[in-house]
């Protein structure tokens, strides 16, 4: 995911190292961008605008957003690992390996300050958002996306999975929960967004849930389930059947499914 900073080095869920980690990247973008791209779009990001992008993953919402700010406006995207965002030719994005934590931001520099998949995975997320926050000018926007994989929300994402398999569905949602758990995440950082950006002191807070319903050989499940096998089965909430049996489900083309509920949030800064 687009979520690499950090004190997670050690402790992040996903091996950097995995041979197809840019491929997991590139599908969680294919699923979660159009949802991002329209409430950015909804929060009128225009020409001249200028925005940062945290944890910019294989970096197609800083592409994005250097198509909308065009030449009189810029973007900077980092990451702790940003080796898949670096090949670009937009002379207004500029990428860099940075840490959110350690390496300090420009103070009220941006328009926009956008974080997806990332602030779940730090043991630090107060400290972090308040980076954010303060990275923001005078009536600009922080938007934040994590996921809700917690508690009652995996009998909800149970029950848009076909009949039959919602049981199973559940073990493996419960079995994800713990291994994020189990690398220091907070796997329903998600629904604790609105009140997070309220408590970093911003304004008009508001916030909504994504929920796709993906057809069968979509990748993205696939992909993480794959990279995840190991704390997956280590927890021992599912077994390795089991897990054969989703990834046989989730990419039969008569399937459908609810994959990982996002939740995208948003606040202002006062002026």
């Amino acid at each position: 995911m687009t979520d690499t900073q950090h004190d997670t080095t050690d402790r992040y869920v996903f091996d950097r190292a995995w041979e197809r980690e840019h491929e997991r990247l590139s599908a969680l973008e294919a699923v979660y961008d159009p949802a991002t791209t329209e409430r950015l779009t909804g929060l009128g990001v225009a020409e001249g605008w200028s925005c940062l992008e945290v944890g910019c993953g294989a970096g197609s919402i800083a592409r994005w957003l250097a198509g909308r700010v065009g030449e009189q406006g810029r973007v900077l995207a980092i990451d702790l690992d940003p080796r898949y965002a670096v090949r670009h030719e937009l002379a207004n994005l500029e990428v860099r390996q940075q840490d959110l934590l350690t390496e300090p931001l420009p103070a009220g520099a941006f328009d926009l300050v956008h974080a997806r998949a990332l602030l779940e995975h730090l043991p630090a997320r107060e400290e972090a958002l308040r980076r954010l926050a303060a990275a923001t000018r005078p009536g600009g926007w922080v938007v934040v996306e994590d996921f809700d994989i917690e508690g009652p929300m995996v009998d909800m994402i149970a029950r848009y999975w076909p009949a039959g398999h919602d049981r199973l569905a559940g073990r493996l949602y419960r079995a994800l929960e713990a291994a994020f758990g189990g690398a220091g995440a907070d796997a329903g950082y998600g629904r604790r967004l609105p009140d997070a950006l309220a408590g970093a002191g911003l304004a008009e807070v508001g916030a909504r849930l994504h929920a796709p319903v993906l057809a069968g050989g979509t990748p993205f499940l696939v992909l993480t389930l794959r990279q995840l096998r190991t704390p997956l089965l280590a927890g021992g909430l599912l077994g390795e059947a089991e897990l054969e049996e989703v990834l046989e489900l989730i990419q039969r083309q008569d399937v459908r499914y609810v994959p990982n509920v996002m939740v995208t949030a948003w606040g202002r800064r006062p002026s």
